[in-house]
């Protein structure tokens, strides 16, 4: 058996190849991320007679930049394992204790690392799935700009008109983003005939403000303390501001419908039947179908985990340990070294789930009656919502607070 071990980088991979007695068959070489650099592996690698059929080939997840060359091989008929950083530096510190650190080491590193561990080889999800997880991210991405972009606005608004934020219930609802983009400031609102306010405030809300905002809207301007010192470039940032936001919610609503279409074709789907996150809620609010997605996402192919633990843990949900001698030490935090994706996705559809269902409910209920914390019960909550969502995604079934009779979890049906 061989073992090739790759160090990812962005521009230039680095590999190495031991035997199974630990000897360097094929010396560190450079080879570029690219056509020519993935051609310039596979020639390396038939010149040190490593045919694929008999060969192990691992390499780090390190960004996004292992994807092109994983498909590159798998293609090429080589068995790949993906390997998590924090395995490796482990590794590192038990099979040296120099502090050297460099790509050719690295290499070399990785593939004596799958000759002692000689791990399963990765495979990707299903494109649905790693599409899901995509849009996922890139809706947590406008999520936090929009929300910057806010607290931005609300800033420049406090000094330019302090009152306004008391005018609306929501200042970014439609009524008032159209407002907002009109006249921002006191002395434009004072210099808007109240007919065209009332217009812009009904034509924006369904009809549901008038005339008696738009003169509220006046008597607050009339009043107002905002700063008249460069009120013109505060109206201009906020006119920029919020139209801003606008398109970026627009952008939002575009991919929440791409998510929920692609939701509905992978196995993400079962996660729907879930009370407190799914489509059977009378009015589900949009964010739900974000944290199905990112759930069903983050978790990708759901027998690469062999138990609900192993996802807790790739969650960073698992509790972290100290261990000296004999004694060991459970301080019941989070280790927070996983996915902070799905763990903030599970977090969020806990805290709905338990209001919804009683299975969850009732968890959560005990553990505050033991005096835990709230996100202490919560936490306790999305572990137990991580192992549903793991059984739903690999026993293709939909949700049930009581699981079926004779119901055995996906790992023990095949131990079974």
């Amino acid at each position: 058996m061989r073992y090739v071990g790759i160090d990812i980088a962005k521009k230039d991979h680095q590999i190495a190849a031991v035997d199974e007695f630990g000897n360097v068959i094929l010396k560190s070489f450079s080879a570029g991320n690219n056509e020519s650099g993935f051609a310039k592996i596979a020639e390396k690698l038939e010149a040190a007679r490593i045919e694929s059929d008999e060969c192990l080939v691992g390499m780090e997840a390190t960004g996004h930049y292992w994807i092109s060359l994983w498909e590159f091989l798998d293609a090429n008929g080589y068995e790949v394992v993906v390997i998590n950083p924090i395995q490796t530096d482990a590794f590192r510190k038990v099979d040296s204790l120099r502090k050297t650190k460099t790509d050719a080491i690295d290499s070399v590193l990785i593939a004596e690392y799958l000759r002692f561990a000689n791990p399963e080889s990765s495979k990707m999800a299903n494109p649905d799935v790693e599409q899901l997880r995509e849009l996922a991210r890139f809706r947590s991405f406008l999520v936090e700009q929009a929300t910057q972009l806010k607290n931005k606005a609300i800033r420049v608004l406090d000094q330019a008109f302090p009152e306004y934020g008391k005018l609306f219930s929501n200042t970014f609802g439609e009524a008032s983003k159209a407002l907002l983009k009109q006249c921002p400031t006191p002395e434009e609102v004072l210099a808007t005939d109240i007919r065209t306010l009332t217009r812009i405030l009904k034509e924006n809300s369904g009809g549901n403000c008038g005339r008696a905002k738009a003169e509220a809207v006046k008597d607050a301007a009339r009043s107002s303390i905002g700063a008249k010192f460069g009120a013109r470039a505060l109206s201009f940032e906020i006119k920029l501001l919020v139209k801003r936001l606008s398109f970026t919610q627009v952008q939002i609503e575009e991919l929440e419908d791409e998510i929920s279409e692609l939701l509905h074709r992978s196995d993400g789907h079962w996660l729907t039947t879930i009370p407190g996150i799914g489509d059977s809620l009378a009015a589900p609010h949009p964010r739900g179908n974000a944290d199905r997605a990112s759930i069903a996402g983050e978790i990708g192919d759901p027998d690469r985990f062999e138990t609900p633990k192993k996802l807790i843990a790739y969650a960073g949900m698992d509790a972290s340990k100290y261990q000296s001698g004999a004694n060991q030490d459970t301080n019941g935090h989070m280790s927070k070294r996983g996915s902070s994706e799905l763990r903030r996705a599970l977090m969020l559809a806990a805290d709905k789930v338990r209001i919804y269902d009683p299975y969850f409910g009732e968890y959560y209920d005990s553990m505050k009656a033991r005096g835990k914390h709230h996100y202490v019960a919560l936490s306790g909550v999305a572990r137990k919502l991580a192992g549903v969502c793991l059984s739903l995604m690999r026993e293709q079934r939909p949700y049930e607070s009581e699981p079926p009779e004779h119901h055995l979890p996906g790992h023990l049906q095949r131990q079974a």
